[in-house]
């Protein structure tokens, strides 16, 4: 009899908790808009249940991202309840955020202590990779922005190669994008 490891196609109950963000969020080629934003909406939905500790979202246009919507707050509350659990965000603009989606504003709100907002300081707008990398375990890129074009990958290599670009960028950023702002 053949070990459970060795099954090609492994089932929930034979596989470790480790493979459960690879069974919900397969690698995959994406070649539409609504492929990216299945893979983004499964990896936040599916991120406490596989006990993801850290989140990367890196973009400048957030309109793709289905982050407002019930179903992937729902999982990100969730997630954001675990410990450890820590957002880095990395954008040239935020504001458009506020406009756009006001669930995602009040959730950052609550969340806030999880959360760290960053704005690139040098890096030109053209320059910013679209990115959502979860943990070591999985990266989704989109190389062509305009017709949402990438791919989903658990490939440490790939993974590797994002984390690179978001440390470089991270080190030449500033705060953003506060939970709560004062006017006078």
């Amino acid at each position: 009899m053949p070990a459970e490891s060795a099954d090609p196609h492994p089932t929930p109950s034979t596989t470790p908790s480790a493979d459960a963000l690879r069974l919900a969020v397969p690698a995959r080629a994406l070649g539409t808009r609504a492929d990216f934003q299945a893979a983004v909406r499964d990896t936040l939905v599916h991120a406490a249940p596989a006990g993801v500790r850290e989140l990367w979202w890196v973009a400048n246009d957030w309109t793709p991202w289905p982050l407002d919507e019930p179903a992937v707050l729902d999982g990100l509350t969730a997630w954001a309840r675990r410990p450890g659990a820590h957002l880095h965000w990395l954008s040239h603009d935020f504001e458009v955020l506020r406009r756009a989606m006001p669930r995602l504003v009040r959730w950052r709100q609550t969340f806030s202590h999880v959360i760290d907002c960053r704005q690139p300081d040098h890096l030109p707008t053209a320059d910013m990779p679209i990115l959502l990398v979860a943990d070591r375990r999985l990266v989704i890129r989109v190389l062509d922005a305009e017709r949402t074009r990438g791919w989903v990958s658990h490939d440490r290599v790939d993974i590797q190669r994002a984390h690179e670009q978001i440390d470089a960028i991270s080190q030449r950023s500033s705060g953003a994008f506060a939970a709560v702002t004062l006017g006078l």
